[in-house]
């Protein structure tokens, strides 16, 4: 081995140690996930599952969501089902008589749950209503509102659907079969129903529900199912890995679309909003038939639209571009983030959306808003969001998930200072959301706040911190550097890609890849996105009003690591 100018042999232990050596990504996933389905003993097709620590495991999760009575047959949601009943004259004593033979158990109602397995939804289906029992094999009703041929064949291929994803997905390892059964609302005489040929197999009684321990393993499956999402960390460690989505975000995913067209979603920094966009646009994409042209995601700025057009969901703009004479003919629906950062300079962007979406006599399109008046990156007194007494239609994420505990502390430290001293151009009463806020915590990271001599300085203990990052294995794309303005990036790229070449002479070594390939950017281009490790260089708003939520900004786009570092005066 090369140290310095000498060249030495290994010891043993040193060798050793490299060999056994820890990936720093899947160190990260011990350190910041708990696992939600371990592989030993699964299917083998069953991809791993992992939940940010802090956050409920799949048991409390189906507790929340799917809790088996003690006694009886429970419909969940009970709102849905209440929605279903008054709208369906018939339906519930319709549905009871197919269940009224069952001790206990659930009847979990959907509006369609093709759709909640990724799957098209279906002209004509009432809802569907997933039926988990003691003493029998789950079974999937399929209740229309008219006779339909291919009702049958809609069901079967549901329910396929979700039995391999139970076991491929969900990890459910016992013997599996889901039973299916086609029914007909008629709407004349109100409680006429038909069976179709249902499921041509007759399972034998071991693939039967036992107890309610065979209930409660199925019904976790379930909730991996529903709440489970791709992780932006797959690409880097050359697998699939899920994640799991909260409570309050499954709520809000699940509303009825056709009922909810028009959403304004008030989320704290690191609560997940773009994920929650990405998954609405899918879910359109289903309920609709729709295709990814015919859906509309617009941001503020050309780094988070870069990210949503390279996963191919959906056409992507910055709202400049949409305001500048866009071709919107095939538009249908549209997803806005990040609004609160939005302005009036190209005209009135709010209007424009709500005539496109509008604009289809009858069938009006879905307008969701995902925004944060917390960070707020501009004075302007008129951003184009109507006042909060006009968003009549309001959902709220405060269960911030994203950042390490030292993070999130700085974070609840700065986001009660602008509640004390909110920006003037900030509607009153908006910032209420932080009394209900939760911060998820377990997860261990650094946040450090540095003040030097001069900009030189920073750079070098930039590069310094950079070169120990990258040997202990990151790489260069785990790493930001932000600065406050597009002037200084330019201004400053040199010293710093100066400071880490020096670094790698010094050292003899090339431990580090090109400084090229670390993000050098501003805190307000970079919004709505993240690294493992960011550092602020010197982080100044132009307007002193906004300089705390410049602040949360910079401190929110930081997952495990976050150095702000400081100019002395």
């Amino acid at each position: 081995m090369v140290k310095g100018e000498n060249i030495c042999s290994l010891t043993t232990e040193e060798w050793i140690g490299m060999m056994m050596d820890t990936d720093p990504d899947l160190q990260s996933f011990c350190e910041d996930f708990e696992s939600q389905l371990s592989l030993s003993s699964r299917p083998p097709l069953t991809r791993p599952v992992y939940s940010k620590k802090g956050l409920e495991h799949k048991k409390t999760l189906q507790q929340h969501l799917f809790s088996v009575p003690l006694e009886g047959l429970l419909c969940t949601p009970e709102s849905l089902w209440k929605e279903l009943s008054s709208e369906h004259e018939g339906l519930e004593e319709l549905i009871n008589k197919q269940i009224h033979l069952f001790s206990r158990g659930l009847l979990i109602l959907s509006r369609s749950w093709a759709v909640d397995l990724n799957l098209q939804e279906k002209q004509g289906v009432i809802c569907d209503a997933l039926l988990v029992t003691q003493n029998s094999p789950p079974m999937l009703y399929t209740i229309l509102r008219e006779e339909n041929a291919d009702g049958q064949l809609y069901c079967t291929r549901t329910a396929f659907t979700l039995k391999q994803k139970l076991v491929n997905t969900g990890g459910y390892a016992g013997k599996l079969c889901v039973m299916t059964r086609v029914l007909h609302l008629s709407p004349e005489s109100k409680t006429e129903s038909f069976e179709g040929s249902g499921s041509l197999i007759d399972y034998p009684e071991s693939y039967d529900l036992a107890d309610i321990q065979q209930m409660e393993a199925l019904l976790q499956s379930l909730v991996i199912v529903l709440l489970s999402f791709r992780s932006f960390l797959s690409d880097r460690l050359g697998c699939e890995i899920l994640n799991l989505l909260t409570v309050q975000q499954y709520e809000i995913l699940s509303k009825n679309l056709r009922k909810n067209r028009e959403l304004f979603i008030h989320g704290l920094p690191g609560s997940g909003k773009t994920i929650m966009a990405m998954m609405i646009i899918k879910k359109i994409k289903n309920n609709f038939g729709c295709k990814e042209n015919e859906i509309l995601y617009i941001c503020e700025n050309q780094p988070l639209k870069d990210f949503i057009s390279n996963k191919n969901i959906c056409r992507a703009v910055t709202r400049k571009t949409f305001m500048a004479n866009l071709n919107v003919e095939k538009i249908q629906h549209i997803i806005i983030d990040e609004a609160q950062n939005f302005r009036m300079e190209d005209g009135n962007w709010y209007e424009r959306a709500k005539t496109i979406t509008q604009r289809r006599k009858g069938c009006p399109g879905i307008l969701w808003i995902f925004l944060d008046y917390f960070q707020t990156s501009h004075t302007d007194y008129d951003s184009g969001l109507p006042e909060i007494s006009d968003q009549n239609s309001r959902e709220e994420l405060n269960r911030v998930v994203r950042n390490a505990d030292p993070i999130a502390n700085y974070l609840q430290e700065v986001t009660q200072k602008i509640k004390e001293m909110p920006p003037p151009n900030i509607p009153p009463g908006s910032l209420e959301i932080l009394h209900e806020a939760e911060w998820a915590q377990g997860v261990p990271g650094s946040c450090e706040i540095k003040k030097c001599l001069n900009i030189t300085k920073i750079m070098t203990y930039v590069a310094e911190k950079c070169q120990f990052f990258l040997r202990s294995g990151y790489s260069p794309e785990d790493i930001a550097v932000l600065f406050s303005k597009t002037q200084e990036v330019t201004k400053y790229s040199y010293n710093f890609q100066k400071a880490m070449k020096k670094r790698r002479m010094s050292q003899n070594n090339d431990t580090s890849i090109s400084a090229s390939r670390i993000l050098l950017d501003t805190v307000r281009r970079f919004s709505g996105l993240e690294r493992d490790i960011v550092f602020g260089i010197d982080p100044r708003a132009a307007e002193p009003a906004i300089s705390n939520n410049l602040l949360l900004c910079l401190a929110s786009r930081a997952r495990k690591h976050l150095y702000i570092l400081m100019l002395s005066p």
